[in-house]
């Protein structure tokens, strides 16, 4: 009986930690995603498409030229934080343009998403627009290794 509670003891924390990255790592791909749509539709209307990310909603959103947000969103969980970046620095606003030809206005722009041990980065390049991810991890025994 006492090793039963051991093993089940050992292995709920694992659970929720395995739960969580899996959370970040999906809202992380959403976000890629959605990003990723703002350039296209930017690119296949001929017009600029702003991503704005509300961090008291907890909401990354497209909106048009006009002001209008798209249908699709992502919603950030509680458990997530966000930061966004502007050429390496944390940005005073909220949101970065993708202009008609899929380019940035401005500088490269980077959505920080953090877990309690991981963190990915969705990067969009100021000259092509080109959006990446990349996971990386917050633990020390990962640091070490590399």
């Amino acid at each position: 009986m006492g090793i039963i509670g051991l093993v089940v003891g050992l292995a709920v924390p694992a659970f929720a930690r395995f739960a969580q990255n899996v959370r970040l790592k999906s809202t992380a791909r959403e976000v890629m995603g959605l990003v990723s749509l703002a350039r296209s539709l930017a690119i296949g209307s001929h017009q600029d498409r702003t991503v704005s990310l509300d961090l008291e909603q907890g909401l990354l959103r497209v909106f048009d030229e006009q002001g209008e947000p798209l249908e699709q969103q992502v919603r950030i969980p509680p458990s997530i934080t966000v930061e966004l970046q502007i050429g390496g620095t944390p940005a005073n606003d909220s949101s970065f343009v993708f202009r008609p030809t899929g380019s940035l206005a401005g500088r490269s722009a980077s959505l920080v998403l953090s877990g309690q041990q991981k963190r990915f980065v969705v990067m969009v390049s100021a000259a092509t627009g080109a959006v990446t991810l990349n996971d990386e991890s917050l633990s020390s025994d990962h640091d070490a290794s590399r």
